[in-house]
């Protein structure tokens, strides 16, 4: 996820126990454990920082609750980095000052950018719950367990030419570094699996009127038309797109998976295609238990954003209990992390900290998203 604006608060949610299903636990009863976590909740993104802090403020307070022989207490100490680069270095420093262990977060593609080669020259783990894109210098400190945002296009490209036996596909792409990474991974996919790519518009950040874009969609004879860009331009592309009458099938960037782009666009998103990282509808268990958790503790479901905040604690934890409460030994835990049982589905880390899994399509029916493919 890429932020487009700023933010600056800190507070403390305590907690601890460990997760099940570890081996050979290191930390005794009396230990206590700091893991930090950067989340921009006064940004324009504030949304999905939040969801991501409660998620991970769930998961601390669900692994304090299960102290069993070897557990350790954990404190989820959060700090607001705003979604400004040089703010999130600079509460990074902050938190590796106060000794956290490991750090959840950043979250979004610029802050990582920032804080990615600072805690590989420290020796500390960062588990972004949020960061799709490419992140550079990241060596291998830096983990996520957001799906890439590459990945995700190609897999709805093959879901479009393959399920939907589309072959002529529109694009309408933000030119920013997020639309450009997004719609080459979406056309390159296409246009391997004997797709083609009709037309592509570009748009800049904060343009309001995309009247010429879908009159293009209509001009290509599309049956297919995939929009690489956020919720807010997103929902004005949809409202367009309805206005002109085009009735083909639409497809949209991870970044759009968004309660925003609902509200924002209400009555223009039914039957929108969305790579999906989690969906709190899914009818497993462990989803379901997550939900009713999630709900009972914040009254309201949980988005991909608190399922992966969630999962990046409990996946830092596991680290702990595997080998040791040292920010070297919990990086080389997760370095070597495979078939994790996270409520996003089983995670196994790449070469890259990315999580090896698959990637759900979900549509918009009736204003909510539903799951129908994982």
């Amino acid at each position: 996820m890429t932020s487009r604006s700023r933010m600056a608060i800190g507070f403390f949610v305590i907690v601890g126990a460990a997760a099940a299903g570890c081996t050979a636990p290191t930390l005794r009863v009396q230990d206590h454990v700091k893991v930090g976590m950067l989340a921009p909740l006064n940004s324009g993104v504030a949304a999905a920082a939040r969801a991501a802090v409660q998620g991970a403020t769930l998961a601390v307070d669900e692994v304090n609750a299960s102290r069993g022989a070897s557990g350790a207490m954990v404190t989820l100490v959060v700090l607001d980095d705003r979604g400004n680069m040089e703010e999130s270095a600079r509460q990074f420093q902050v938190l590796v000052d106060q000794r956290v262990v490991a750090i959840v977060g950043p979250l979004t593609d610029a802050t990582a950018i920032a804080v990615a080669p600072l805690a590989e020259r420290g020796g500390m783990a960062l588990v972004s719950p949020g960061a799709t894109g490419t992140i550079p210098y990241s060596g291998t400190s830096f983990f996520r367990t957001a799906l890439p945002a590459e990945s995700q296009a190609a897999a709805l490209a093959e879901f479009a030419v393959r399920t939907k036996r589309t072959r002529r596909i529109s694009m309408v792409q933000d030119n920013n570094e997020y639309g450009t990474l997004v719609g080459l991974a979406f056309s390159q996919r296409v246009r391997a699996l004997g797709g083609e790519i009709v037309g592509t518009r570009l748009y800049r950040d904060g343009q309001t009127d995309f009247s010429r874009h879908a009159g293009g969609v209509v001009a290509d004879r599309a049956d297919a038309v995939f929009i690489a860009g956020y919720p807010d331009e997103g929902a004005l592309i949809l409202a367009a797109l309805k206005n002109r009458g085009v009735r083909v099938i639409v497809l949209g960037s991870d970044a759009l998976y968004s309660t925003d782009l609902l509200t924002w666009a209400r009555g223009a998103t039914d039957d929108l295609y969305l790579p999906a990282p989690f969906v709190a509808s899914e009818p497993l268990p462990a989803v379901q238990d997550f939900v009713t958790k999630y709900r009972r503790r914040f009254n309201e479901a949980p988005d991909h954003f608190a399922a992966q905040g969630y999962d990046a604690v409990k996946m830092v934890v596991s680290a702990v209990r595997k080998s040791g409460s040292e920010p070297a030994a919990i990086r080389a835990g997760l370095q070597g992390m495979r078939r994790f049982p996270g409520v996003t589905g089983e995670i196994t880390l790449d070469r890259w900290g990315a999580p090896a899994r698959p990637v759900g399509i979900a549509r918009v029916h009736v204003g909510q998203f539903e799951l129908v493919r994982r």
